[in-house]
């Protein structure tokens, strides 16, 4: 077997060869349950003539592909008729105390007469066997405001990205990225986009409601677009236990993902600092040992890109301050192109293996796929 060796200060790490999950796909977003079950979306490209929404347009139809076997095989999770499409999700997924998974979908959309944004939310009892839902979810956010996404489209809601966690009391926190009225600073690509900030949110009934916290982090001059895309963990051991890590995207290619942090559950976080990590939407767990794994896309627009780009992992030993062994997985020969969009998803599947879902391809081209990889972490 094809087995690619780094050995870095005290971890070994090990990369397995790439697998083919799902054809076509870009941009996947994975979930793991507490029985092993791994479930994820990815966009797939609209049939020709499909028509879109004039707003908060999401790129692509999106697939359910659900694994109860460690990955090895995959079936096609379909809503009921009355249900379609279904949920649509970035990943912002909670399996909570009670054994319920809470599914968010990735926009809340407003603002109401009242200032509130609504979205809609869905619920598995059966480890993804079926789902309840839609119903409504509501946020009271009267600061934020609509505005123009990435491609200059109206866009008139608030982004549900990753994270929804619950903390020890039954209360949950999400990570979601908008604007406020006062975030009028244009991206550097897109003119008609203003650069985002990150906001923290709390709900003390399973997410139907929720209310705004603090802003995680907000910097017209960083990167090209501010902050968006964060993810976030409670460390669980160690020195800073109960701390709240976050890192967030701050540009469409290589910019620096930046970092914050907060000792109490978020009413104040660190002034946000670049890590060494560069590149688009991160993703972070809390490995059962301690250590803090991130997988992340270091993306240059270019045709023919160098071979620095693509997709990574990194970790980190003093809860996402400092990375290290920043470990590429490569675009194999044989995928027929040299590009990804290097949207990642990373989860631990046992004590010593993650595994880390990524695309290759790009939107409009003929080679589009979504691939898996087990990674291999070791102490040495």
């Amino acid at each position: 077997m094809n087995i690619v060796q780094r050995s870095f200060k005290r971890l070994h790490i090990e990369v397995e060869p790439e697998v083919e999950v799902l054809s076509g796909g870009l941009q996947p977003f994975l979930f793991r349950s507490s029985f092993g079950t791994l479930v994820v979306q990815a966009q797939l490209p609209r049939p020709f003539g499909t028509p879109q929404p004039e707003k908060n347009i999401f790129p692509g139809i999106v697939p359910t592909i659900v694994s109860r076997d460690e990955a090895r095989t995959w079936s096609i999770w379909q809503p009921t008729d009355e249900q379609q499409p279904g949920p649509i999700t970035e990943g912002a997924i909670v399996e909570l105390s009670d054994g319920k998974v809470r599914i968010f979908n990735w926009i809340a959309d407003g603002p109401n007469p009242d200032g509130s944004y609504t979205g809609t939310m869905w619920d598995t009892f059966d480890d993804w066997q079926t789902l309840i839902g839609p119903k409504p979810f509501r946020i009271d956010l009267p600061q934020a405001v609509g505005g123009y996404d990435d491609g200059g489209r109206p866009y008139s809601g608030v982004t549900f990205h990753r994270t929804v966690l619950e903390l020890p009391g039954g209360d949950l926190l999400a990570a979601i990225y908008c604007w406020f009225k006062e975030d009028t600073v244009p991206s550097a690509y897109e003119k008609k986009m203003n650069r985002f900030r990150c906001v923290l949110l709390r709900s003390s009934d399973q997410g139907a409601n929720w209310s705004y916290v603090s802003t995680i982090a907000v910097d017209p001059s960083v990167g090209q677009e501010g902050f968006d895309e964060p993810v976030m963990v409670r460390l669980s051991s160690g020195e800073h236990d109960g701390r709240l890590a976050c890192l967030m995207r701050t540009g469409q290619q290589t910019d620096p993902i930046y970092e914050t942090h907060s000792d109490n559950e978020g009413c104040t976080w660190s002034k946000p600092k670049a890590t060494s990590l560069r590149g688009v939407d991160p993703d972070l767990i809390e490995m059962t040992n301690g250590l803090l794994a991130c997988s992340f896309g270091y993306r240059v627009m270019a045709q023919a890109p160098p071979p620095e780009h693509g997709n990574y992992v990194a970790f980190s030993a003093d809860g996402g301050e400092t990375w290290q062994n920043q470990t590429q997985l490569p675009i194999e020969p044989h995928s027929g192109t040299n590009r990804s969009t290097c949207y990642t998803s990373v989860r631990q599947i046992d004590r010593e293996r993650l595994i880390v879902l990524y695309d290759i391809g790009w939107w409009g081209a003929p080679i589009r796929y979504v691939a898996r990889r087990f990674v291999r972490v070791r102490m040495v």
